[in-house]
């Protein structure tokens, strides 16, 4: 049995979300797991979407706007993993697509009350990473604010306020 990295309380943490896009808020969080897991895997949610106005992009655009932004934060990327999560409409479907991609879960990381209920009913830790700025940072709020293109971008990483302006000249 391999020795465990004692520094880290788990070995596999998730955290899952759409990150469209991704903002500070997501950020904080994911430091918060990070510190706590040897490695994260970051689940892309409704990983079919793009291109609509609640997903404006697509999975791999979210995926490099957080490694990009993990590393302007001096973040270990390679204690990651990625994967994408499409969306499935049935709990058990959606658990065992991510179950039989990432097999040893220990702990989810989420404040997503649909998300907990699932790993919670299954045996797997939820561990809910604390608010950051909640009253000002949301998802809905920044793609509001990105329609009028103004005072979005200190909601983001400044690699997603790059990529995000890269995207719209294309």
């Amino acid at each position: 049995m391999p020795i465990r990295n004692k520094k880290y309380a788990h070995k596999t943490g998730l955290f899952i979300g759409r990150f469209q896009p991704f903002h500070l808020g997501h950020l904080h969080a994911l430091k918060y797991a990070l510190a706590r897991c040897e490695t994260l895997v970051i689940g892309i949610g409704s990983a079919q979407e793009s291109g609509t106005e609640r997903n404006p992009f697509d999975a791999n655009a979210r995926a490099r706007m957080i490694k990009e932004s993990m590393k302007k934060a001096g973040l270990d990327v390679s204690r990651t993993k990625f994967i994408k999560i499409p969306d499935f409409y049935d709990d058990k479907n959606w658990f065992d697509y991510i179950v039989k991609k990432v097999p040893d879960i220990e702990v989810v990381f989420s404040r997503n009350p649909w998300v907990k209920r699932i790993f919670r009913k299954e045996g797997i830790r939820i561990v809910a990473p604390p608010w950051y700025n909640r009253r000002r940072i949301s998802g809905t709020k920044i793609r509001k604010l990105m329609k009028t293109k103004s005072g979005w971008q200190k909601l983001v990483p400044k690699p997603v306020t790059k990529f995000a302006k890269s995207a719209k000249q294309k």
